[in-house]
């Protein structure tokens, strides 16, 4: 849970750090060099759910892709909204919660949880 948190605030900072660079990777106008390359950066994200779902943090029936994407839904609206949008930094504090909601709805104890995403969110 703490590495997700991790991947999650890892995300948003390099959005935030990089606005420009954020916005042309969801650019639709371009063509991929590297598919794969994209793919892995998603896998990392999977990878790490199933990791967590085996040591029983998530119901067995969680389904690691559908989760991951689920939790890049959040950070991507996140990153959205803070590095080429209109609302402020501060906002970044919301991705521990909504985080925290979406893994104690797929299964996790929700303080254990809460306590693991916070001590992976590495964002001011």
């Amino acid at each position: 849970m703490r590495d997700l948190g991790a991947l999650g605030s890892a995300y948003l900072a390099n959005a935030v750090a990089e606005p420009d660079l954020y916005r042309v990777m969801f650019d639709a106008g371009f063509e991929l060099e590297d598919a794969r390359a994209a793919d892995a950066t998603l896998e990392r994200l999977v990878t790490a759910v199933a990791r967590a779902r085996d040591l029983g943090r998530f119901r067995a029936e969680v389904e690691p892709l559908a989760l991951a994407t689920q939790s890049w839904v959040i950070g991507h609206g996140l990153a959205a909204l803070v590095a080429t949008g209109p609302l402020p930094a501060e906002a970044l504090d919301h991705g521990v919660p909504m985080l925290t909601a979406l893994f104690v709805g797929a299964g996790d104890e929700p303080q254990r949880c809460a306590r693991s995403v916070r001590a992976g969110w590495r964002i001011n």
